[in-house]
């Protein structure tokens, strides 16, 4: 009788389960959702900070004829740049990455000094050898001036109001 009673009780279940209706946004998926686009947007910022750190060290590479990817007497960059229209595609960015990672240089850029400036009359990306004539200083930099969840996400608000 014990089994008979089970089986009707699972029917009864499968009857419920067909008839099931759950909210599509509970308290525990929201606070999923929201984890997961945290975790998303810090992945970008690692992304973002670790094409910089490369730009830097790429700025201070030095071969036999001195700094070899940009202008050693200007510091005029020679390479193309993450966060430059043409440049994002090589560096492994995409555009929105690279338009919000130019919109976090250019605030940084109000703040002297900067390692990284843009000069509106040349319409070219420089380095500031003259604060930072050493990539010691510029790594010292780099690392105060990391780009957060709360930076990113506030660029990207910018943008995409």
């Amino acid at each position: 009788m014990a089994n008979g009673n089970n089986i009707l009780h699972q029917l009864e279940r499968k009857a419920a389960i067909s008839n099931a209706d759950p909210e599509r946004h509970t308290a525990l998926r929201a606070a999923a959702d929201t984890l997961s686009r945290r975790n998303v947007d810090q992945a970008i910022c690692e992304v973002l900070n670790e094409a910089l750190a490369r730009l830097v060290q790429l700025a201070y590479e030095v071969d036999t004829g001195g700094l070899c990817n940009i202008d050693g007497v200007t510091g005029r960059f020679l390479i193309p740049l993450p966060f430059g229209r043409n440049g994002a595609a090589q560096w492994g960015l995409r555009p929105q990455e690279a338009n919000i990672l130019r919109d976090i240089l250019f605030t940084w850029q109000t703040e002297p000094p900067a390692l990284l400036f843009y000069d509106w009359t040349r319409h070219s990306w420089f380095v500031n050898l003259s604060d930072f004539g050493s990539i010691g200083i510029a790594k010292a930099w780099l690392r105060s001036h990391q780009i957060s969840v709360g930076l990113y996400r506030s660029a990207r608000a910018k943008r995409l109001a």
